[in-house]
């Protein structure tokens, strides 16, 4: 399995406080399943990871599960935050921040915590335009998605992806959380998954999605979403 959406990192936002937390998180991942970790550190107005330095984190971070002899890959991507428009295109435009992909073709793009920003179909569009596809992560945990759902399904149709979280779907993030995840599953919404897991007590956890998954839509659902995930790290082909 591959986890697009995880605080691996330590010391550089709110998640993994050492780098023996991230080697622990990294154990559980492989134990649970997962091969590849996107590394995902916060890229907003409160922590600006650059590109440069998850790089480098993730150089780091990948050394030392060599060393503990632990096979999971980390490779560098960034949660970006859509703060606004004008600062988010320029942002993209500077390469300031990784993308989950080497090839630039998927972006993790979070929305605000307070508010929908109403500009989202339009960067979608902007950035469809430009080669990537946009995953909005845990839109279950929105409030305004969850009290309009038709923003979800209005960005959807704009082209963008959406990553439900397993503790969405297990219950962990709350009743309401759940019933929203379960909705965008029940409707084919949940293009992919993911754990955002901070550290060993917000633990990766993404068999349990799979399996929350399964029980609702089927092997053959959870298999399209595997599938689909497998997609993002793999390397375009000539003809494409």
């Amino acid at each position: 399995m591959i986890d697009i959406h995880c605080h691996i990192l330590h010391g550089i936002d709110d998640g993994a406080d050492s780098m023996a937390e991230s080697v622990a998180m990294a154990r559980i991942a492989y134990e649970d399943g997962v091969r590849d970790i996107i590394a995902t550190p916060h890229f907003n107005s409160l922590w600006r990871n650059e590109a440069g330095l998850v790089r480098r984190k993730t150089a780091e971070l990948q050394r030392k599960l060599d060393q503990a002899g632990i096979a999971v890959t980390i490779h560098p991507g960034n949660e970006v935050r859509l703060e606004n428009k004008a600062t988010f295109m320029r942002d993209t435009e500077q390469g300031a921040y990784c993308y989950l992909d080497d090839a630039g073709r998927f972006v993790l793009l979070e929305q605000r915590w307070a508010e929908y920003d109403p500009d989202t179909p339009e960067l979608v569009a902007w950035l469809l335009a430009r080669g990537t596809t946009p995953i909005v992560p845990h839109p279950e945990r929105h409030h305004f998605f969850r009290e309009r759902p038709e923003l979800v399904e209005r960005i959807v149709a704009a082209g963008a992806w959406l990553q439900v979280s397993a503790d969405s779907l297990t219950g962990r993030s709350g009743d309401d959380v759940q019933r929203f995840a379960d909705w965008l599953v029940d409707r084919d919404l949940a293009h992919t998954l993911a754990t955002d897991a901070h550290n060993v007590n917000r633990k990766p956890n993404l068999s349990e999605g799979f399996r929350r998954v399964r029980e609702r839509a089927g092997q053959e659902r959870a298999d399209q979403i595997a599938r689909r995930m497998a997609g993002i790290l793999q390397r375009p082909s000539a003809a494409d």
